[in-house]
């Protein structure tokens, strides 16, 4: 009987070594997956932290090109605004040489400015002949007939015709 206990115990403790190392083994491969996972997480969350810092550094970036952005819109809008004074007071100086050049050709024989006139760019001859006398500015563009009547016609075209907004008479008048 010694034997069958002893062969007994030995069954029982090899069943039972084999039992809890089965069980051992499965808990061992549990803490080797967990150690796994784990160390995944950390590898992704490595990665996570790496990404993030790469968009802080591309928000900082695109925030100073948008403040440079919005310091040139303010630098455009400055030399816009001087650009428009300068042209303001341009037209205004403009404005006052034709008012000049206007009581200079009044007072010259029409003869003479209607020699002058025909030299011109047609516009700038029409804002001085606006800017005339009836009587005076007839008298120039009378002697005007005299030496040129196709630059006068064109003159006198000018002078009375408004142009409208999409009206083809004034399309032709200022391609001439």
């Amino acid at each position: 009987m010694k034997k069958t206990a002893s062969s007994y115990l030995i069954g029982l403790c090899l069943i039972f070594l084999f039992a809890f190392g089965a069980a051992y083994a499965q808990e061992q491969n549990k803490v080797i997956d967990t150690t796994a996972i784990l160390k995944e997480l950390r590898e992704k969350e490595k990665n996570l932290n790496i990404r993030e810092a790469d968009l802080n550094a591309k928000e900082a970036r695109l925030n100073a090109m948008e403040q440079d952005l919005l310091a040139r819109e303010n630098d455009i809008k400055k030399i816009r605004d001087e650009v428009s004074a300068q042209l303001k007071s341009l037209g205004e100086q403009q404005n006052k040489e034709l008012d000049n050049l206007v009581k200079v050709y009044s007072t010259s024989k029409p003869k003479s400015v209607a020699n002058i006139i025909t030299t011109m760019d047609i516009d700038t001859a029409v804002a001085i002949f606006s800017r005339m006398t009836p009587n005076v500015a007839g008298k120039i563009l009378n002697e005007l007939g005299k030496s040129n009547p196709e630059y006068a016609s064109k003159m006198a075209e000018r002078l009375t015709y408004q142009p409208v907004f999409g009206d083809e008479k004034a399309k032709r008048a200022q391609q001439k």
